[in-house]
C-alpha cells in the first residue's frame, strides 16, 4: 500500500468566508464555517488528482507548494483538527490532512 500525501492546511477566516490553504501543495478550499473545510478541502484535494489522472499523470504533478506566507502562518497556528486518512476510490491515494487554525 503507498503512503498517504500529507497535508499541513492553514484554516482563516475573511470577511464572511472561511478558507483552507494547503502549505505543501497550493491548493485552495472554501466553505462558510470552519467545521465545513475538512471535506471542501478534501474534495478539492480529490479533484485535482483525477485531473492528474485524467492526463496520465501521478498525484499532484505540477502542484507547487503554496507562497512562503502560508507557512509562516501555520509555523504561528495552533493544530485543532487531524483529520484521518482520506480515500477517493481503490486507486487513489490516501491523504493524511491536518488542519491548523489562524488565531
Amino acid at each position: 500500500m503507498n503512503d498517504p500525501i500529507k497535508f499541513h492546511v492553514i484554516a482563516y477566516q475573511e470577511a464572511e468566508v472561511w478558507l483552507a490553504q494547503g502549505v505543501e501543495y497550493d491548493i485552495l478550499a472554501r466553505a462558510e464555517s470552519f467545521d465545513l473545510l475538512p471535506k471542501a478541502f478534501s474534495e478539492a484535494v480529490a479533484k485535482t488528482i483525477a485531473i492528474s489522472a485524467e492526463f496520465d499523470l501521478a498525484p499532484l504533478t505540477g502542484i507547487k507548494p503554496a507562497p512562503a506566507k502560508f507557512k509562516a502562518m501555520l509555523d504561528a497556528s495552533n493544530i485543532v483538527q487531524a483529520v484521518d486518512s482520506v480515500r477517493f476510490g481503490k486507486t487513489a491515494p490516501r491523504l493524511d490532512i491536518t488542519f491548523a487554525k489562524v488565531a
